[in-house]
């Protein structure tokens, strides 16, 4: 079965085919046919697919949901990322912090790893309202370092971050042998 390419609608070139080229311009009741069987078609269409704008509406339901989750990642990211730093910052205070051992002003000592603490929490991490609490226990020789401070998250609010490292008292004794 070929199609023709005249002028007027697609016309099949078999035997029950075989119409003037000005009878498909005159309402018989053949073209008639046609024409209603054409309507009819459309407007079936139209009622055979009743799930149009559906994909609307659930997008309207899934993209919030969707952003949620995006967005509660990225907080859970942040504040990880702040507890880090500040686990971090308590460690360099520490490191610091363990050089007094010998020192005659330990209280010196603390000041300044509690500034070098406090400056690395605020610089890298970001945190706001940082301080530092450092110890020097000599019965023991253990210091500690604690790292209190907030972090505001990109949905609104605030949240404190607290941190601590210890560990041993770096002291030099001389050999005592004889």
């Amino acid at each position: 079965m070929t199609v023709s390419t005249s002028a007027g609608p697609p016309r099949s070139s078999g035997p029950s085919s075989r119409l003037s080229s000005s009878s498909w311009r005159s309402s018989s009741p053949a073209s008639s046919r046609v024409s209603s069987r054409t309507t009819r078609t459309r407007s079936s269409r139209a009622r055979t697919h009743p799930d149009r704008g559906t994909s609307a509406i659930e997008f309207s339901i899934i993209a919030p949901i969707f952003l949620l989750l995006i967005f509660t990642i990225i907080q859970a990211g942040l504040y990880f990322y702040s507890l880090n730093t500040a686990q971090s910052a308590s460690r360099e205070g520490v490191s610091y912090l363990r050089l007094a051992g010998n020192n005659s002003d330990p209280g010196a000592f603390i000041r300044a790893a509690e500034q070098v603490t406090e400056g690395y929490a605020t610089k890298i991490g970001r945190l706001n309202d940082v301080t530092a609490v450092g110890t020097i226990d000599t019965q023991t020789g253990r210091v500690t370092m604690r790292v209190i401070g907030s972090v505001v998250l990109p949905v609104g609010g605030t949240v404190e971050i607290q941190q601590s490292s210890e560990a041993t008292l770096e002291q030099f004794r001389g050999d005592l042998r004889p």
